[in-house]
């Protein structure tokens, strides 16, 4: 990397926008990556720089790049929470249902760390709430383990499929009884989630709760 894009690559990931817009004047390459494949785009979207993200994207960045994990500029706004970077990139191109090395995509990091406005709208422009990791772990799933419990209700109200399994057979069931929290239970087995599935070891719902918890779960899951 050249000390002109080299400038404008630290520019983006600071959010200078004047420096970044004097470095592409100069000839900085909007689009160049660094030893691990990142982009100007990527770094500052998940910092949270909206007007430069917008420089970059008006500028012909390329919003579908992938990093050597295979992450798209996408993901890093959407697991922070950054609503506003998140829809630039969909609005310049962005693939909502894109797939890091290890199958993980934007839904499911919104998911996971609760940022329910960022989870919504990518419900409602197609980001596939069924999509599984390596691992068979859906946003549902992910939600349930951290026990987001609004973004928990947005997916299920978005129809995703309660009684999914991960590699192992785990359910999101599986996942909230493990923790132990009650309400979760109750709520995922008045939409339908079933407490007599099986994992890989033959183990169903009740199995998982945990000895702290078992005499509040205990009922609901016999």
């Amino acid at each position: 990397m050249d000390q002109t894009n080299k400038l404008f690559f630290d520019a983006a990931a600071l959010g200078d926008l004047a420096c970044v817009s004097s470095a592409v004047a100069k000839g900085a390459d909007v689009n160049v990556q660094n030893g691990d494949g990142r982009s100007a785009l990527m770094r500052s979207a998940k910092r949270g720089h909206e007007d430069v993200v917008r420089f970059i994207i008006d500028h012909d960045g390329e919003v579908n790049m992938r990093d050597a994990n295979e992450k798209t500029a996408i993901m890093g706004p959407a697991k922070k929470g950054h609503l506003g970077i998140v829809k630039l990139l969909v609005d310049a191109g962005a693939d909502v249902n894109a797939a890091d090395s290890k199958g993980r995509n934007a839904l499911m990091r919104a998911s996971f760390l609760g940022e329910h406005d960022v989870v919504k709208y990518l419900i409602s422009v197609g980001a596939d709430v069924d999509a599984q990791d390596e691992m068979g772990r859906s946003s549902l799933m992910e939600a349930c383990l951290a026990f987001k419990f609004d973004v928990i209700q947005e997916l299920v109200e978005a129809n995703a499929h309660v009684n999914a399994q991960d590699t192992n057979g785990c359910t999101a069931l599986m996942r909230a009884s493990y923790s132990g929290y009650l309400d979760l239970v109750k709520y995922l087995l008045d939409v339908g989630a079933d407490k007599e599935i099986l994992d890989n070891d033959g183990n169903k719902a009740i199995h998982y709760v945990r000895e702290h918890s078992f005499t509040d779960l205990k009922p609901l899951l016999k």
